[in-house]
């Protein structure tokens, strides 16, 4: 039985993982931070290490007779607002990933991080993929890539195969991310699409992403490789639109707002804070994230491993939005 450690473990991505690492037959240590959040569908095959990775004391040993790493844990993708929440950033991103790699046993053969395309740093491009240089400008995106490099050193210093896996949005059941807000402006009548729709936009559905974990652990041939993981399908926002307003049983509004008049009220969101004295939450970089393109190749893992995606929007968004609803009915 294959022995697994995974930081972030009752995160969105975490406990999907483990769900998945069940199934396949492993042997699952999980690191969290308070008891208190252990997911009720965990059993006697999962162990559960309450510690934290920025504390370096809290995971010395928990590696023992581990055969592979999946290195989750890391701070929120929100843009920090304060100096303190950089530093909460660095401190957990690149400080936990050190202690991390400091923690870690001799019978350690694998370790694959789930690391994100921000470290391109770019919010519009076609066809991205792994040869495109690195050049993050956010604090998340800058870290990630730190420790990409932290890792993949570590990997070739100690002989362990290492493995980085870039996801773009990560989207389905149990998460609250942007298309979770989405979903939740077309239930309430409060989205309009700015523009035509037509620009596109790479997702992963987290099931994918655990695919492709799972598809390059305990591979020889993964070592020292970067992988961008997709759904290998484009998606443009207005059919994203279309399969959330069709999902909650509602009728996609009839109009957009043209790009004309969608850049006057975004110049008034950058000017705002100078004439109101308070910034308004639509403006040029709002608009440029609505309505440009941004796309990644999976091309790589699907020929050099072989790895398909299974899921995509079509098949799923009924699923997510089942999610979403159970989540409202909670509150």
């Amino acid at each position: 039985m294959k022995k697994a450690l995974i930081t972030g473990a009752n995160g969105f991505i975490g406990r999907h993982l483990i769900t998945s690492l069940k199934a396949s037959g492993y042997n699952i240590t999980a690191i969290i931070r308070d008891r208190k959040d252990i997911p009720p569908e965990w059993d006697d095959n999962v162990k559960v290490h309450v510690g934290d990775i920025t504390d370096k004391a809290s995971i010395e040993g928990i590696s023992d007779n581990v055969d592979v790493v999946f290195h989750l844990a890391s701070y929120v993708h929100k843009t920090p607002k304060s100096q303190e929440e950089i530093r909460l950033v660095n401190r957990v991103n690149i400080d936990g990933t050190k202690n991390l790699l400091e923690s870690l046993g001799p019978s350690i053969k694998h370790i694959i991080f789930f690391s994100s395309v921000s470290v391109y740093g770019t919010d519009s491009g076609l066809n991205i993929d792994e040869t495109f240089e690195t050049n993050p400008i956010t604090p998340y995106g800058i870290t990630k890539l730190k420790a990409e490099v932290m890792i993949r050193d570590w990997g070739k210093d100690k002989g362990v195969i290492t493995t980085i896996l870039r996801l773009p949005m990560v989207y389905g059941p149990g998460n609250k991310g942007n298309i979770y807000t989405l979903i939740e402006g077309v239930d309430k009548g409060r989205f309009v699409m700015m523009g035509n729709g037509e620009n596109k936009r790479s997702f992963a559905y987290v099931g994918n992403a655990i695919d492709a974990a799972v598809a390059v652990a305990g591979h020889e041939e993964t070592d020292f490789k970067v992988y961008i993981v997709t759904d290998g399908i484009d998606y443009t926002v207005k059919e994203l639109y279309e399969l959330i307003a069709k999902g909650l049983g509602k009728r996609p509004l009839p109009f957009y707002v043209p790009m004309s008049i969608a850049k006057v009220l975004a110049h008034a969101g950058d000017t705002s804070g100078h004439i109101i004295g308070k910034t308004l939450p639509f403006n040029s970089g709002v608009l440029n994230k609505l309505t440009s393109s941004l796309t990644f190749s999976s091309r790589k893992i699907r020929e050099e491993i072989g790895f398909k995606p299974k899921y995509d929007l079509y098949n799923t968004m009924n699923e997510t939005i089942e999610s979403y609803r159970r989540s409202k009915s909670e509150i």
